[in-house]
């Protein structure tokens, strides 16, 4: 079982290492292009309606309304007609028209249900409510699961996702369940009033009642604190969170660690990354440690997967990556977009760059 969960692990750390090279955008010219790996393609002339940047494809629709992926070089029409919503994922791409709810997984197409009210997309799965059948299903590891049934509508605001994990609420037994590597786990007989939230591997829970804090992590159940924190936020297999006295504690591996003895003006947990604010400086935490990004606070910035992409005082481009601080550019730009490590920006009026694997490249 050990050789098999290390297996998983290594697949899921190799997959997502691999699925970190694709971006969009639209030009000056409003001319749609995607970035892959080093190279510009242009993927339509005149201007399209949305995007969305997955790990192994770009999805958008087009100026026609129709559904459209660019996936190894190639442009496919999934649907047409409006208004098709779509949720573009590190492996899963998921989308509807009207109660149709489809999926595209590893260049499959799957009509998942005809009756569905409402959905929610992540990496490893989709799950939704099937008004006629009164089910939460989920769609995992190319299977169609039914967690519950019985259900009379569907809780979006209790029920939280994240990318391989779900966590809700039964609206009538008030019973406590996460799904996680697919299967279904009570967690709580009853809860009165439970505050959640989910990562990937991972839920951080309270009861307020109980005042404890907890989280589920890889299948185990932790307490974290004997009384309830000010707040906390989760991320990809990380958990942070500001205790009953102030102090930014930190969750990793089935390990706490404070971060700071002080009450932060605020912190953000993003993917695999923890920012927060420390007598005026922006600050991350990065393999164990803490480090100052900025000695002051740099606006705008972005988080994404291992990235926080900003621009500085002089409006230069600037990266904290692998725990170091990395200038991009030394030529002012107004406005930064990051797709997951891909950092993408604009010199001038028409002159697209995107910043990816240590290289800046720049669409002749």
């Amino acid at each position: 079982m050990k050789k098999i969960f290390f297996l998983f692990i290594i697949l899921f750390t190799t997959s997502s290492a691999y699925n970190q090279y694709l971006a969009a955008y639209s030009n000056y010219l409003k001319h749609f292009w995607a970035f892959e790996a080093g190279s510009f393609q242009k993927l339509e002339h005149i201007p399209i309606k949305e995007y969305q940047v997955g790990g192994i494809l770009i999805a958008y629709i087009d100026n026609k309304d129709n559904l459209k992926i660019y996936r190894n070089g190639t442009v496919e029409t999934l649907m047409q007609g409006a208004p098709i919503k779509f949720t573009a994922t590190d492996f899963l791409l998921g989308y509807s028209l009207y109660q149709q709810l489809n999926v595209y997984d590893n260049g499959k197409t799957k009509v998942l249900s005809t009756e569905c009210s409402d959905y929610i997309v992540r990496d490893s799965l989709i799950g939704w409510h099937n008004q006629l059948k009164k089910t939460l299903q989920v769609y995992y590891n190319g299977r169609i699961i039914t967690l519950i049934d019985g259900l009379l509508y569907f809780p979006i605001e209790e029920f939280k996702a994240g990318d391989n994990i779900i966590a809700f609420i039964h609206s009538s037994t008030e019973q406590f369940y996460i799904f996680y590597l697919g299967k279904l786990q009570l967690i709580d007989d009853f809860v009165e009033d439970l505050v959640f939230e989910a990562g990937r591997d991972i839920v951080g829970y309270m009861d307020i009642p109980d005042q404890s804090f907890n989280a589920f992590f890889r299948g185990n159940k932790y307490e974290l604190e004997t009384f309830r924190p000010k707040s906390f936020q989760v991320g990809d297999e990380i958990l942070a969170y500001v205790d009953n006295l102030g102090k930014l504690k930190y969750f990793e591996n089935g390990k706490v660690q404070t971060i700071s003895s002080f009450e932060p003006q605020f912190y953000t947990v993003e993917d695999k990354v923890l920012i927060f604010e420390e007598q005026g400086y922006l600050k991350t935490l990065c393999n164990g440690k803490v480090y100052i990004v900025e000695r002051y606070l740099p606006q705008p910035y972005r988080i994404d997967f291992n990235t926080i992409a900003y621009l500085d005082q002089s409006g230069f481009v600037k990266a904290f990556q692998n725990c170091e601080q990395v200038t991009i550019g030394f030529s002012k730009v107004n406005e930064i977009s990051l797709i997951r490590d891909l950092i993408v920006y604009v010199e001038g009026v028409n002159k697209t760059k995107i910043y990816f694997n240590g290289q800046v490249y720049e669409n002749p």
